[in-house]
């Protein structure tokens, strides 16, 4: 993905606030299981590159609300061939069935990330 510019956590977060925003940081942090001050440290540079905007909440000023920008949204569309070139790299790697475990594995520790 070094062609498009950006890392691929930043490109998850890109397109997470595609589908959802816009998205309050608390609400991103928890559909990624990440602690917000985590989260908030990698949403920095990508808002200093006018990939995204953070502003005030529309309905609590406490709390921050991320949009993406038209300039993030060409950025992610230009690195989405590279990652799905990416993802058909690792999954002729790994092997479907391989991979499929994994993320099962995965899922069952967000699950109990979210329980915990």
């Amino acid at each position: 993905m070094k062609p498009s510019g950006i890392l691929p956590t930043q490109f998850t977060l890109l397109v997470v606030t595609r589908a959802f925003g816009p998205v309050t940081i608390s609400s991103m942090a928890e559909l990624l299981v990440m602690d917000r001050t985590t989260l908030t440290r990698n949403l920095k540079p990508l808002e200093r590159e006018g990939l995204l905007r953070i502003v005030a909440g529309k309905d609590d000023k406490r709390s921050r609300e991320i949009s993406l920008t038209n300039k993030g949204l060409e950025q992610m569309e230009e690195a989405l061939p590279l990652w799905q070139e990416a993802q058909c790299r690792i999954d002729q790697a790994l092997g479907s069935a391989r991979l499929d475990r994994m993320l099962d594995d995965l899922t069952a520790v967000v699950s109990a990330a979210r329980s915990a």
